[in-house]
């Protein structure tokens, strides 16, 4: 039997959940799931699984050489996957660091090898077996082993590690552990795997064994201590609130595994807080920053940009891509005296106007129910009356991205009648007005996709690092579905109807900025590229490269030439729609 998941569940992406909600600063859980000690003899009528004739996707033209100078926009809190603040905005590239199990090859979805060169779904569906590559090390020298996976599963319960989250979601997944010898291991399962199951013990990442057993001051003294890694590059250098440093590790050990050849090019990468002496766009125009992402519609269509690309040997791209849109949209607060009613909320949603505000983004598209996409029955109209609308309302947000969408949403407001005062607060004082329903309105904003155990544990104590609280919210969800199968579908569809949520925008491409010495293959990109110049991410990232030479000369003469072509570059050939601009 092949690592086929179950045709009845969807695909769930545990790089999602790691972005979002992994760990929890509730120490409350454990983990029982129990270990035991297996003979390799066992493993004999094992029928191993690999998979090396995919098509690479890389670049053979690709010279390993230069430094990356990209930008941080914030300084993280501290580099730790786990334990108190966290996840933070620096937990993704801290995940992209280590490699996932294996991986969904990036064109045609076929499994690949990452850390693990071979596994095995069993016939009935119970036991998922890999065998982790025997080249396998961290960037330490120190080899990965099964004694990493072993001690991550305990590591990750134990209390004081507070990743409460993500132990309740192994516990909810896993009966048992394996270990047959250094190299080879099964999780038995608690019932039949699904596509999401597999999904996400597909993509866990071990912790390093040697490093965190004797984690004496946890988590203090590992605020600032750079984990080894198992994937290229390692943090090497950090100097708060200005920069951070990381090296690719010497003699990595996939450099020459068949999906990582011709990637990870750079040797070093530069991350540099900008400031109000050196904004990102003045670094950029002096070659102190490689790349820029442009998503903001602002900086894409600013007359600076347009400048720079047109006097400055400065590229644009657009490119289109079908990686999942990251999720976000608007939260009404139904124990609000202001909004008790769903018809003071649907002429709340009705005055602000998603579906317009939507619009006045170039390219950008509305987004769909995630666990529904059938729909069920439409929100009633008929009590929306403009009477039932609130003079005043405070829209809570914390992605200063989301600016100028809320802006519009301002605008379009206050035309209806409906003052709406924005303010921007920290995550933690958002997280705390959700957990205690002390808000008017949220703009609710997620870095990746929300899966449907993601979804549903917004709405659950203990469930993960946000909470959203309520009276009414609690009353209406208390009626769905015990099934997690149905629930998320049927908890989406309740705050749809009764108008406490509603769902906001995305950007099926991504934009950016770089000077020309940075170099992308002929296809710049892969099906499900959202960041051409993300230089960690163990399935699309890396593709790039530096060429140190053109660099040194477009330096000295950085102007670009008067006949040549500074229109953006538009790549259309992962469009889904046809008629998007």
């Amino acid at each position: 039997m092949t690592l086929t998941p179950c045709p009845n569940r969807s695909a769930l992406l545990l790089s999602t959940l790691i972005s979002l909600l992994l760990f929890c600063s509730s120490s409350r859980a454990s983990f029982p799931v129990a270990v035991a000690d297996k003979p390799s003899s066992e493993l004999a009528e094992v029928a191993w699984q690999s998979n090396n004739s995919s098509a690479s996707w890389s670049d053979s033209r690709a010279k390993s050489a230069g430094i990356l100078r990209q930008v941080l926009l914030q300084f993280p809190p501290n580099l730790r996957r786990a334990g108190p603040q966290t996840p933070h905005n620096f937990s993704a590239i801290l995940e992209k660091l280590q490699l996932p199990l294996v991986a969904r090859h990036p064109q045609d979805s076929q499994w690949i090898p990452m850390l693990a060169s071979r596994w095995r779904l069993n016939e009935k569906a119970d036991r998922l077996y890999f065998e982790l590559d025997a080249d396998a090390r961290w960037s330490d020298g120190v080899a990965v082993t099964t004694d990493d996976i072993r001690f991550t599963m305990q590591f990750l319960g134990n209390p004081a590690t507070a990743a409460n989250w993500q132990a309740e979601q192994l516990q909810r997944l896993v009966k048992q552990l394996e270990i047959f010898d250094q190299q080879r291991f099964a999780f038995v399962l608690h019932q039949p795997a699904s596509a999401a199951t597999i999904n996400e013990l597909a993509s866990l990442r071990p912790f390093a064994a040697h490093i965190y057993r004797n984690a004496n001051g946890w988590p203090k003294s590992f605020n600032w201590y750079p984990e080894p890694t198992t994937g290229p590059y390692y943090l090497a250098q950090i100097s708060h609130n200005a920069h951070i440093v990381l090296r690719k590790t010497s003699d990595w050990w996939g450099l020459n595994k068949t999906y990582f050849k011709h990637r990870f090019n750079v040797r070093r990468i530069n991350l540099r807080m900008p400031d109000n002496n050196h904004p990102a766009i003045d670094l950029l125009e002096r070659g102190e920053l490689d790349t820029m992402t442009l998503n903001n519609p602002e900086n894409w269509q600013s007359a600076r940009m347009t400048q720079l690309s047109q006097n400055k040997r400065i590229d644009r791209i657009q490119y289109y891509h079908q990686a999942p849109l990251p999720m976000n949209g608007l939260l009404l607060n139904a124990d609000n005296p202001l909004l008790k009613k769903s018809a003071q909320r649907r002429a709340v949603l009705n005055a602000v106007d998603l579906e317009r505000a939507v619009t006045s983004l170039n390219g950008a598209v509305k987004l769909q129910p995630y666990f529904n996409p059938v729909g069920g029955k439409k929100s009633a109209e008929t009590d929306s009356a403009a009477s039932s609308l609130p003079a005043a309302l405070t829209l809570l947000y914390s992605n200063n991205q989301d600016l100028s969408f809320l802006n519009f949403l301002q605008q379009q407001a206050v035309s209806a009648g409906l003052n709406l005062h924005l303010e921007n607060v920290s995550p933690e004082v958002l997280r705390s007005a959700l957990a205690s329903a002390d808000y008017d309105l949220v703009w609710l904003s997620f870095t990746a996709p929300l899966n449907s155990d993601g979804f549903l544990s917004l709405f659950q104590p203990d469930k993960g690092q946000i909470l959203i609280a309520g009276k009414k919210i609690g009353q209406l969800l208390a009626k769905t579905d015990k099934n997690p199968d149905q629930q998320a579908a049927q908890t989406e569809q309740i705050l749809l109807d009764e108008a406490i949520f509603s769902y906001g925008y995305g950007f099926p491409y991504s934009r950016s900025a770089n000077w020309q010495w940075v170099k992308l293959p002929e296809l710049p990109g892969t099906r499900i590229s959202s960041d051409l110049f993300d230089p960690f991410d163990p399935v699309t990232g890396g593709l790039f490269w530096i060429d140190r030479k053109q660099r040194a000369d477009i330096l000295a003469q950085p102007e670009r030439a008067k006949n040549s072509d500074s229109q953006p570059n538009i790549n259309i050939q992962y469009r889904l729609n046809p008629i998007q601009p």
